[in-house]
């Protein structure tokens, strides 16, 4: 006969439910110490949200200031007071810092004076951060990119035997001259180049593409120069066969006032105007000349700036004296230094587009770089931990060869720095450096790329190169196609494969449960809280020694996994009775309320 007690199971201190019936659902257990919840995103009113976080019994909350306006319009007296709060309940803070574009590149190209401003932004969040924990090194989070597309678009095609290829989709390619983007996509090329002719498309690769762009367009350029060179040589040319070897040289010497015979005049005049239309064009051939020279100077390698730099001395003996764009006398001098120009800069095969990843990535780690250093010179060893997160799957620098990459670089930048204006050595700068730089891994952005082709073996594996620089985990479940937060064990999200890779590589920060959908779809269906469905997803034991009860056997499994509501309606308690009825849940109460162990429960 089946009793009241087998369809109401409530908790019990002695015997914990089948595996079978309450497993983790995640597949990973994790204990609630080293779990914590990120605060309401929406408000600037943290230290209210604060408040009520603090009910469940976290022992980690993340401040949330990741929206720039929000994180501005915390009051200082708010982060004070949260320091506060924090150490009276022995909760440790963690900050995710307002998501910008660490790099400064925008919707209208690169400037620096945006990344400037972005660094100063970042900074002021990580000094702001150390107000929160001024004693330890709290982990201040960034996103490697604000909304930045995917710079380098692919795919992953799976063989016969389920091996994953990665096929490149287009290239995002940038000119640091001019700070604007071209985007690359493949296209159907059949021409042989250092091959044979097939009759099939040739395979994209962004390398070849980008060295053939670079080609076409210094082709193109020095065309122009070329063009205006010879309009401007045909025209003396003409005045030498039709009047002297040096008439242009005596022009700029003639008086046009002691010029009194018209025929004379007539003749005057249009010698001048040939010499002057010619002088114009090699006017504009010179500055021409002299912008693509800028440009290969700075997109060249050594062997051609060699050339280059033999060439602008031997130049300078001529262009350094007065009068070399405006004497017509001196039109000759002119046209030799734009032949020569000319015929340096022909054969150069200068790199003006470049991937839009490295420049972004090398900007970016220039930022962090600076505030990790400004940050160690204001504080020293209690300096915030700058923790850069993964972007949505999708998004630019959200892989984790690119994220190893920019934390890498970042590094490498913030050493120099200390090396160079500390005078620290090159083993305590690098301590310091890998120490402060790391890595926010967040587990259900890395799960979007499923959209892309990627298997549960691919997600993996980014996991486990990434793991090495793991410092701080954020938490949250989707399904690999949109940008949701649930509750761990709701998606599928490969959880305790992802964190043994993390837990291998000697992994010991905090874990964060983000779970923003929880909040907008469910906020009004008693599941305002989603560290409590966390919980029951990661099997929590509910006590510190690690064993049974856990949080998925206490009375309210079944009311976010099951899919039919609470298994234990707490009404029916009220209607017959129970005992301990108005405990909370995690002490083997009955009701489900709203209220931690320490929130004024009836009990106390």
């Amino acid at each position: 006969m089946v009793s009241y007690e087998n369809i109401y199971p409530g908790i019990s201190y002695t015997t914990r439910l089948p595996s079978s019936y309450a497993p983790s659902i995640s597949g990973y257990q994790a204990s609630a110490g080293h779990l914590g919840m990120a605060l309401d995103a929406r408000t600037a009113n943290q230290l209210g949200d604060l408040n009520i976080k603090l009910n469940p019994g976290e022992k980690v909350v993340e401040i949330q200031g990741i929206q720039a306006r929000t994180m501005e319009s915390i009051p200082d007296p708010h982060l004070d007071e949260i320091r506060r709060l924090t150490k009276l309940t022995g909760v440790k803070p963690t900050l995710h810092g307002p998501m910008l574009e660490p790099s400064g590149v925008g919707e209208q190209g690169y400037t620096e004076e945006n990344r400037l401003g972005i660094q100063r932004q970042i900074e002021s969040a990580v000094v702001r951060a150390h107000k929160l924990d001024p004693k330890g090194n709290i982990p201040v989070t960034f996103h490697s990119t604000a909304a930045l597309p995917e710079l380098r678009p692919h795919i992953m095609e799976q063989d016969k035997e389920g091996k994953s290829t990665k096929v490149e989709q287009g290239i995002l390619v940038v000119n640091e001259d001019t700070g604007q983007f071209q985007f690359l996509r493949p296209e159907k090329r059949y021409f042989p180049e250092g091959g044979e002719f097939t009759g099939k498309p040739i395979k994209f690769d962004s390398a070849t593409e980008i060295n053939r762009v670079n080609e076409d367009q210094w082709s193109r350029n020095i065309s122009e120069l070329n063009y205006y060179s010879n309009l401007g040589e045909n025209i003396i040319q003409n005045l030498k066969e039709n009047y002297s070897e040096d008439i242009y040289k005596q022009i700029g010497k003639i008086d046009p006032k002691n010029i009194t015979d018209p025929q004379d005049r007539e003749r005057y005049d249009q010698l001048m105007r040939a010499a002057l239309h010619g002088q114009s064009y090699f006017r504009n051939s010179y500055r021409m000349m002299k912008q693509l020279f800028d440009a290969a100077y700075k997109n060249v390698d050594d062997k051609d700036k060699k050339e280059l730099e033999e060439f602008a001395n031997k130049a300078k003996k001529i262009v350094e004296q007065k009068g070399i764009e405006t004497d017509l006398a001196r039109l000759d001098q002119l046209r030799l230094v734009v032949d020569e120009g000319l015929k340096t800069l022909s054969h150069l095969k200068p790199q003006m587009f470049k991937p839009l990843d490295q420049f972004v990535i090398d900007k970016s780690a220039q930022t962090f770089a600076n505030v990790a250093a400004s940050a160690y010179e204001k504080f020293g060893e209690t300096a915030p931990i700058i923790s850069i997160e993964n972007p949505p799957g999708g998004q630019g620098i959200s892989t984790a060869e690119d994220l190893v990459e920019l934390i890498e670089k970042s590094r490498s930048e913030l050493k120099k720095n200390l090396v160079e204006k500390k005078h620290l050595s090159q083993s305590e700068a690098d301590a310091i450096a890998k120490k402060m730089i790391g890595a926010t891994w967040d587990v259900g952005h890395i799960n979007m790329m499923r959209k892309k082709g990627y298997t549960e073996e691919d997600i993996v594996e980014q996991t486990k190169k990434i793991a090495p620089f793991v410092k701080h985990v954020h938490l949250s479940d989707n399904f690999g196609l949109d940008h949701t937060e649930l509750p761990m064990g709701m998606g599928n999200v490969p959880l305790k494969k992802m964190m043994d890779e993390i837990k291998k590589a000697g992994f010991k920060g905090e874990q964060m449960v983000e779970a923003g959908n929880w909040w907008e779809f469910f906020s009004t269906q008693g599941g305002g809280n989603p560290f409590i469905p966390s919980l029951e997803g990661m099997d929590s034991p509910i006590y510190a020694m690690q064993n049974a009860p856990t949080w998925a056997n206490a009375g309210r499994y079944g009311a976010y996994y099951v899919g039919h509501g609470a298994v234990n309606p707490a009404v029916h308690h009220s209607l017959y009775g129970a005992n301990f009825q108005n405990l909370p849940v995690e002490l083997g109460g009955e009701i489900p309320g709203d209220k931690g162990r320490f929130a004024g429960t009836p009990n106390q």
